[in-house]
């Protein structure tokens, strides 16, 4: 691998996960990085990036790091798209290199380990996707309590051609079904839709995403008597998936644990009203304006807001319109770009030539 002023560590690149949105994020921020991937295959390639992928291999990745690290000195800078992968960089601050490690969820939420520590103990700027996370960071370890960490939000780019006007009487929501994941509040969802059914006899909850989860929930849903009422649609392309969020009357994830959300931000490009609960989705969010934020241990909240917007599609719309209009200030790409870039340029001056 040449020499490059800007190296990104990551553990996947191509995914449709959040880390793997965030990396690409990243990388697209700044012409010519070099990636190194913990997960991709040696053969990835990336737009106007040099890849490396480490097949799933650790020990290739830190072989990877050490031989570019022989190159680099003060005028490299390594950003760590995810906690678990900052020890990796310690070669590189070992020659002088900047280091920022970004703060993304619940990996940062936990106590540190000795390596982390040091890596964290040598990186020049920890930068956090939200507010929320960097408060839990700074919980759970309370040596760096006191530690400036920068928020900087991720965004998404805009829709590829105008919102589509087909409408469902629905609620939509999107996000991996694991078992390891059960926050997301799917089953929230299941157990109060038979209430909304019987408030409005057409809602519909239209349920994209896939896991070891799925079947799970699918008879959770046939024991409810929802199989009329719930659609269960797996995982869908890039495309298929923003028709879904047109075509839906509100977007609904009470999700008791997010590090940042880019499912509202979708939504909230689609222009569809949020319901979400407090937490980072209410950095996103703004309750009573673009959506509402939920209690969602709370059965008759939760209920209440779904059966408040499914039933009330002008208020919907209204949301919705304060959603897109939020999402083209805050939450687009070239928004993200700009935060960012004015972030590492504070510390790191090799990026801003």
């Amino acid at each position: 691998m040449s020499a490059q002023p800007l190296i990104v560590l990551t553990p996947n690149l191509a995914g449709r996960d959040g880390v793997s949105r965030l990396a690409r994020l990243v990388t697209r921020a700044f012409d010519g990085a070099a990636v190194l991937a913990l997960h991709e295959p040696a053969a990835a390639r990336f737009e106007r990036a040099e890849v490396h992928g480490c097949d799933g291999r650790k020990s290739r990745l830190v072989a990877a790091a050490v031989r570019a690290a022989a190159a680099a000195d003060a005028r490299t800078s390594v950003i760590a798209v995810h906690l678990h992968l900052s020890p990796a960089a310690l070669p590189f601050t070992a020659r002088g290199a900047a280091l920022t490690t970004m703060l993304c969820g619940v990996e940062a939420w936990k106590p540190l380990t000795w390596m982390q520590r040091a890596a964290i103990d040598r990186t020049e700027r920890l930068v956090a996707i939200s507010a929320h996370t960097r408060d839990r960071f700074r919980a759970a370890n309370p040596l760096f309590a006191n530690r400036a960490i920068d928020v900087c939000h991720p965004g998404v780019e805009d829709a590829r051609g105008p919102i589509s006007r087909d409408r469902r009487s629905a609620a939509l929501i999107v996000g991996r079904m694991a078992a390891d994941e059960r926050y997301k509040g799917h089953d929230a969802l299941l157990e109060i839709w038979p209430d909304v059914v019987r408030a409005l006899p057409n809602a519909t909850l239209r349920v994209v995403g896939d896991g070891d989860d799925r079947q799970r929930l699918e008879d959770k849903a046939g024991a409810l008597g929802l199989a009329n009422s719930v659609i269960f649609l797996g995982s869908l392309d890039d495309e298929a998936l923003e028709r879904e969020y047109e075509r839906c009357t509100a977007f609904v994830m009470p999700s008791s644990d997010e590090g940042f959300g880019f499912v509202f931000v979708e939504a909230m490009r689609a222009g569809r009203a949020c319901i979400a609960s407090r937490g980072a989705a209410a950095e996103i969010v703004d309750d009573g304006v673009s959506g509402l934020l939920v209690d969602p241990a709370d059965r008759g909240q939760l209920t209440s807001g779904v059966v408040r917007l499914l039933g009330d599609r002008v208020a919907a719309d209204r949301m919705g319109a304060r959603g897109r209009t939020r999402f083209l200030r805050d939450f687009t790409e070239a928004r993200f770009r700009e935060r960012f870039t004015a972030v590492l340029d504070a510390r790191v001056p090799a990026l801003a030539e």
